[in-house]
């Protein structure tokens, strides 16, 4: 085994062995961390929002010192080989013991930054959860190695707490039988607009009902699963999704309920170009009304450096491709969805809104 599989192997030790520890406490084995104190605040500003990439952050720079004594995070973070450990270990961890995180998550936050401090928390958001992440690990590596341990031993004890709030949370249930397809699509769509989770809820529509739609065909639908955080030029998709027939592409879409601006298209333009299918149908399924108002799209198409690029409404391409589903496949799709919304990586808010929209009679 490589010096580098031996690090990562141990990096994920360490993590079970903490979060294993983690499972044993309850706030009373911590007295000193009461509600009124200061680590107490910082860890639920740290810990307690939507943005997975600090706690990742944290995770990841004190298994960097559990490895490396020597370590400090906060003037040299990217001196531990944050990826490696946090991809070929930590991650495998977190999975295993149901923390909610994204596979490059401390990288998608730390952007390149070797210094953890106030100018590095500067703009990023929330701004409070990257304070917490400066503030508490300059408490850890201030402390002498009791109060260092004690310290670390309550961050993956409310890591774990935390957790235990999102998986247990009791979503509504939906019978599909007792609602028509377009009552139920339309309350689906209208949660994935509100609570998109920066696009894999919307992405995951989409591909949800064109699998429905073409289930019993020799047409596959492809890329649905892939997490929206990677871009399409590195992970080699021609786009969020695309229908294939006998392996060929055939018709490509980008999802996004975001502006869609000349950069977005130039980055489509690289990724078909890098894998060869530039004469590939190209649609765009986003908000009409506000997230192409910046370009100069005619009757739903747009010549953008000789590739034509085609805009549908998200909301009436949803409703269009619900009208054609049968009943199971409607069934499928509900449940589908409603398990993706489980999920312990979805937020609390993002839960909370599905109950909004699905508890009570639709």
């Amino acid at each position: 085994m490589s010096n580098i599989a031996e690090r990562n192997n141990s990096g994920q030790y360490y993590i079970n062995t903490r979060l294993g520890v983690a499972k044993t406490k309850s706030e009373e084995d911590f007295p000193e961390f009461d509600v009124e104190s200061i680590v107490h605040k910082l860890l639920t500003d740290l810990i307690e929002v939507n943005a997975k990439g600090f706690r990742g952050v944290v995770v990841t720079a004190i298994t960097g010192i559990y490895l490396n004594k020597s370590y400090d995070p906060l003037k040299n973070f990217y001196g531990c080989n944050p990826r490696s450990i946090f991809e070929g270990g930590i991650w495998q961890a977190l999975q295993q013991n149901g923390i909610p995180c994204g596979k490059s998550d401390p990288l998608n936050v730390a952007k390149n930054a070797n210094q953890l401090n106030e100018d590095w928390a500067q703009g990023r958001r929330p701004q409070s959860a990257a304070m917490a992440v400066v503030k508490f690990l300059r408490l850890v590596m201030e402390s002498n190695l009791t109060i260092r341990a004690r310290l670390i031993d309550y961050f993956f004890f409310r890591l774990w707490k935390y957790s235990q709030t999102i998986t247990g949370f009791q979503l509504a249930e939906i019978d599909s039988i007792d609602y028509s397809q377009q009552s139920i699509g339309n309350r689906l769509v209208n949660f994935t607009l509100k609570h998109p989770e920066s696009g894999h809820l919307p992405q995951y529509l989409v591909a949800q009902l064109l699998s429905g739609l073409f289930r019993a065909s020799e047409t596959k639908v492809l890329g649905g699963d892939e997490s929206v955080f990677g871009t399409n030029t590195t992970s080699r998709k021609p786009a969020d999704i695309w229908l294939e027939v006998h392996g060929i592409p055939t018709n490509l879409y980008e999802v996004t309920v975001k502006p869609v601006s000349l950069k977005r298209l130039d980055d489509s333009l690289e990724a078909l170009n890098s894998i060869g299918y530039l004469n590939r149908p190209v649609t765009f399924i986003c908000r009409m009304d506000t997230d192409v108002k910046d370009l100069n799209v005619l009757d739903g198409s747009l010549l953008y450096k000789g590739k034509r690029f085609d805009f549908v409404d998200f909301r009436y391409f949803c409703l269009s491709v619900f009208s054609l589903l049968s009943d199971d496949e409607c069934a499928l799709l509900l449940r589908n969805v409603t398990d993706i919304v489980q999920d312990k990586n979805i937020s609390i808010r993002t839960k909370s809104g599905w109950n909004e929209f699905f508890d009570g009679e639709i």
